[in-house]
């Protein structure tokens, strides 16, 4: 994949987080301060002056990256654990040009993983993890029935999604939004739902013209 191909994705994650903002930012006023969907966005905005420097880079190296631009964009939460996510897939995706199913399952697995060390949270704890897991799961299901790469995106996108929306009747565990403990319940988690259009956009794009 051509570092070109790769800003186009970030450019087009930007385009869906700016047009998500007002929603994300309602979800998260449910249970949190309000401004997910401005940070998130911005976010993804500050890694796009970063531009130069993915150049020339294979897929693991600009994964990275792009976590480590992440990490630091913002002082709320969500900047390091989206770094995380990016900077655990990218080390599965050393020296990789081209993404087989395989590829995909090892790269979300390691988002999974960086996201529950950062995080210290489980799947169950109403985070952005509800929305990753079931991908990787759902990935590896595909793997194991022999599915073809475009079978198992499609699949692992709609299993993100029920990810994202199992959150509404799940307990905060995690951040701030615990303090509200059964007050939380009812209300989609910001973070699930901004990683489900994260992950939506990235595999959408990345199955153009398949």
């Amino acid at each position: 994949m051509a570092s070109s191909k790769i800003v186009s994705i970030l450019q087009e994650i930007v385009k869906v987080l700016e047009g998500k903002q007002e929603e994300l930012n309602r979800l998260d006023a449910n249970i949190g301060d309000g401004d997910h969907g401005r940070t998130v966005a911005g976010a993804f905005k500050n890694v796009l002056k970063q531009e130069k420097e993915l150049e020339g880079k294979d897929i693991g190296e600009a994964l990275q990256i792009i976590g480590r631009t992440l990490a630091f964009s913002t002082g709320a939460a969500t900047g390091p654990l989206y770094g995380s996510a990016f900077i655990e897939a990218g080390k599965k995706l050393k020296g990789k040009e081209k993404l087989s199913l395989e590829d995909w399952k090892e790269a979300l697995s390691g988002a999974v993983e960086g996201v529950k060390r950062r995080g210290k949270a489980e799947v169950g704890d109403k985070t952005m993890l509800d929305t990753l897991y079931p991908i990787a799961k759902s990935l590896e299901d595909s793997i194991e029935k022999g599915e073809s790469l475009k079978e198992a995106l499609l699949k692992a996108k709609d299993a993100a999604k029920r990810g994202m929306e199992s959150t509404k009747e799940l307990v905060s565990k995690r951040g701030r939004s615990s303090r509200l403990g059964e007050r939380t319940k009812g209300h989609i988690d910001p973070g699930a739902a901004s990683s489900y259009y994260v992950i939506e956009t990235i595999i959408k794009s990345c199955l153009k013209g398949e």
